[in-house]
């Protein structure tokens, strides 16, 4: 199960600051836990160079379907993210034509809203059309820098502005359909089954024999409420390529659960077609 993975990197020293909280990391993997990926690690890099190569190196060593790199892709001095991106893939910078048009496109758009004082190109907004050689770009109709795709080996990265309204377009519009392309031949699905106790602890062993009996069955959970009105959410999540075959085994497993935990099923068996809803 879980074939599929994806690495996430934001770029951001405001985030190690704690001056910004990060937005772009959960709307991507809210939505492509929905199409059956898994998000493997999601990393908050500092804007240095050395770090961003090193992150980018360590993600494509893990061999994951996709790496989602978000922030520092704009004109300033240190948005290297793309220079980044050669050097941990070894291959050259070089000015795509197809980047450029899109880069003048952006600033004659801004240029017209009196955004800029300038619609020129200079070194600084050419800089954001350099991009990894063999690299896919998408024009940025919201802000100025394009997003790139490469493929390296098996790993498919994109790099993505750190704007969220502008990395939520691009991630809506071009990176979730090659994803969904790609993504696993599987169905997913998932139970709920609430414990009304306060103490984790107290059900600890009855998880870990419900997981061991269950392999197949990933389990998780998490606390809801406060103080004594607190409770245990317990989640039970699969992955098949058989929807029937998935049922029957969530079926088991939190018929098996309930069981362990003294509740009864009160609740109808989910049908393949809403699980994950």
């Amino acid at each position: 199960m879980f074939d599929k993975s994806v690495i996430i990197l934001v770029v951001s020293r405001e985030i190690l600051e704690g001056s910004v909280v990060d937005r772009n990391a959960a709307f991507i993997a809210n939505r492509i836990d929905d199409i059956g990926y898994r998000v493997r690690t999601i990393q908050v890099v500092d804007r240095v160079e050395a770090e961003m190569v090193a992150a980018l190196t360590w993600a494509l060593d893990q061999k994951p379907t996709f790496v989602l790199m978000t922030g520092g892709m704009g004109p300033n001095w240190d948005d290297n993210s793309r220079g980044c991106l050669a050097k941990a893939t070894g291959l050259p910078l070089e000015a795509n034509q197809k980047a450029l048009e899109f880069v003048a496109n952006s600033y004659r758009r801004l240029h017209a809203k009196e955004v800029t004082p300038t619609a020129e190109l200079n070194d600084a907004r050419r800089g954001m059309a350099m991009l990894p050689k063999g690299s896919l770009c998408y024009e940025n109709t919201v802000g100025s820098a394009p997003a790139v795709q490469l493929r390296v080996n098996q790993t498919t990265v994109f790099l993505l502005p750190g704007v969220p309204a502008e990395m939520q377009r691009f991630f809506t519009a071009h990176v979730m359909p090659v994803m969904a392309a790609e993504g696993p031949d599987t169905v997913r699905g998932e139970r709920a089954v609430d414990y009304h106790g306060h103490d984790e602890s107290s059900i600890s062993r009855v998880l870990a024999d419900t997981a061991k009996k269950h392999p197949s069955v990933s389990i998780r959970t998490r606390v809801q409420g406060t103080e004594m009105t607190r409770s245990i959410r317990i989640v039970l999540v699969a992955e098949m390529e058989d929807a029937v075959q998935l049922n029957d085994m969530l079926d088991r497993a939190e018929q098996d659960l309930r069981d362990r935990l003294g509740l009864e099923l009160h609740t109808p068996p989910t049908d393949a077609s809403r699980l994950g809803d």
